[in-house]
């Protein structure tokens, strides 16, 4: 493996992103960007990083505005700035240029995006940017048909304090608990905060003590907007619009995890991408599971393959763009 680091200045104008570009040893047949989700960071996913490695995939990966090593090194931490939404999505598409530009031909090889969780969102928006020039989408505990957002949420409260002096102060634990509500309903009682994230007791152990996570971190009023921008954005009708018609989309989820509306999110985007026109779409929700389908040791090989043959295939079939 050759691992080459990339940083650049965010969208923000404050940041400096902190990203990696990870060679494998034999000849690149695609490239997978991973976008990581919400109080975590991409060193996370390198159980896959190393999947994807032995099977002759570049892999490039960040840590967002406000997250991981970008916010150790600023010490701003779950804020992205003012347009949070605009910022993240941004900072992406300069991470895939600015590795494009890195890989010399191997910028020609397949592009394919994995977002997971908020990263979903993310990875959802990049696919409508032209520039992007994706050969396939893969989207991981997606964000969709959440019951805090679209039902609890008091968007007109977070919409006051997301604007003027104070919106980069904490936003209110009300608020934050009204996105999150019922996460932890099906789990029982005695379940921990972030019981929703695995099922498995050491992954949610490993997520909660994690330096560069720090997940507990208070959001800020401006980021909590951001967040529920971007997810309007990329769950709303003209999203499906803007999506290429030809671009091969897998979905992956959890029966058990709130964020995807226990699977149910998953199916619902995946059916409204093929009711839009979007023929080549699969969608995979494991039995029993909750967020990190990609960490759960049950699930974690099964959902590596699901990634891998994908990115196989889009290599196989490549798509102009």
């Amino acid at each position: 493996m050759t691992l080459q680091e990339i940083s650049f200045t965010s969208a923000n104008g404050r940041d400096t992103v902190q990203a990696w570009v990870y060679e494998p040893v034999v000849p690149a047949t695609a490239v997978v960007q991973v976008v990581h989700g919400l109080g975590e960071h991409s060193r996370r996913y390198l159980h896959l990083v190393t999947t994807l490695l032995d099977a002759g995939v570049v892999v490039v990966a960040g840590d967002h505005a406000g997250h991981g090593r970008t916010a150790m090194e600023s010490g701003v931490w779950a804020d992205a700035g003012d347009d949070a939404a605009r910022v993240v999505v941004a900072d992406e598409l300069t991470l895939q240029a600015k590795a494009r530009a890195l890989l010399g031909d191997g910028s020609l090889l397949p592009w394919v995006v994995y977002g997971h969780s908020w990263g979903s969102m993310i990875a959802r928006a990049v696919a409508t940017d032209p520039e992007a020039r994706l050969s396939g989408l893969v989207l991981g505990g997606i964000a969709a048909q959440m019951h805090g957002m679209e039902q609890v949420l008091d968007r007109p409260a977070l919409a006051a304090l997301a604007t003027g002096d104070h919106a980069a102060d904490p936003a209110p634990a009300e608020l934050v608990g009204q996105l999150f509500d019922g996460f932890l309903d099906r789990y029982g009682p005695g379940a921990g905060p972030t019981a929703w994230v695995a099922l498995d007791a050491d992954v949610v152990a490993d997520h909660a003590r994690d330096p560069f996570n720090n997940f507990g971190a208070p959001l800020s009023a401006r980021f909590l907007q951001g967040f529920v921008d971007l997810y309007d954005q990329v769950n709303g009708d003209d999203w499906y619009a803007h999506v290429p018609a030809d671009l091969p989309v897998l979905v992956l989820a959890g029966d058990q995890d709130p964020v995807t509306n226990y699977g149910e999110g998953a199916y619902h985007v995946a059916n409204r991408l093929v009711r839009s026109g979007h023929a080549d779409v699969r969608t995979r929700v494991f039995t029993g599971v909750r967020h990190e389908v990609h960490n759960e040791p049950t699930t974690r090989a099964e959902a590596e393959r699901e990634i891998t043959d994908f990115v196989a295939r889009v290599t196989d079939q490549p798509h102009e763009r």
